[in-house]
């Protein structure tokens, strides 16, 4: 019996490292590969399975897999992990026993400074967060979800926050952004009195930008697509 489809919502922002981990619930022996796909490409097989036994014999296995530095191309891109049982005389798969699909919501940064700010390191600038590719769907989970990314980065409050349509904003000190490697980290676009920059003069000297890593927990439960 061919399992059932689970599609979740994965909110990232440019410049991120995603950590993924699939996990699959009360399986059984003999146990299978966790295969990846991203955007239906196969991205290879589980390589270091991690299975637990319970006391009455059910397995809880789980793969992680790592994408490195989210672009504002990945907007709209989907992730997903499969378990199988059964594989054919060939050795491919026969079918799956479950699938989770995540759909990538990707954010970017721009920063709106007037010149004399960014000359003088003195004043306000804009931090606009967008998504990369358009408006999303599920749009009150991702509101959820970005809103809260957003806080964490910038350590504001959730006051200082400002929403519309399809944009969140929020203005701060230059020196509170230059001082923050987690708005660094996000390879932000500057534009200075509404022309674009190729660099960030405000930032000179602030050191080499590394990018964040976060996890995103993908879980199947193989009990549901017996």
């Amino acid at each position: 019996q061919q399992g059932k489809e689970h599609i979740k919502l994965m909110v990232a922002m440019v410049g991120e490292t995603i950590d993924l981990r699939c996990q699959v619930l009360f399986a059984s022996q003999p146990v299978k590969e966790i295969r990846w796909k991203v955007d239906g490409d196969p991205r290879g097989k589980s390589e270091n399975l991690i299975v637990t036994k319970t006391m009455d014999g059910k397995l809880f296995i789980e793969d992680h897999r790592k994408i490195d530095i989210i672009t504002e191309d990945m907007d709209g891109s989907t992730v997903c992990c499969e378990y199988s049982k059964g594989q054919n005389g060939s050795g491919d798969w026969a079918g799956y026993t479950g699938r989770v699909e995540a759909v990538m919501h990707v954010f970017k940064l721009t920063i709106k400074t007037p010149e004399e700010v960014c000359e003088t390191s003195v004043g306000n600038v804009q931090l606009v967060f967008e998504e990369s590719m358009g408006s999303s769907p599920g749009k009150t989970k991702v509101d959820k979800r970005i809103r809260s990314k957003i806080i964490e980065r910038t350590n504001i409050k959730s006051d200082d926050l400002y929403h519309d349509t399809s944009k969140y904003s929020v203005s701060l000190p230059i020196a509170t952004v230059n001082a923050n490697q987690d708005i660094l980290d996000m390879k932000p676009e500057i534009i200075i009195n509404g022309t674009i920059s190729d660099t960030w003069p405000c930032m000179c000297g602030s050191g080499t930008v590394v990018a964040s890593t976060w996890g995103i927990g993908l879980v199947m439960i193989a009990a549901d697509f017996s």
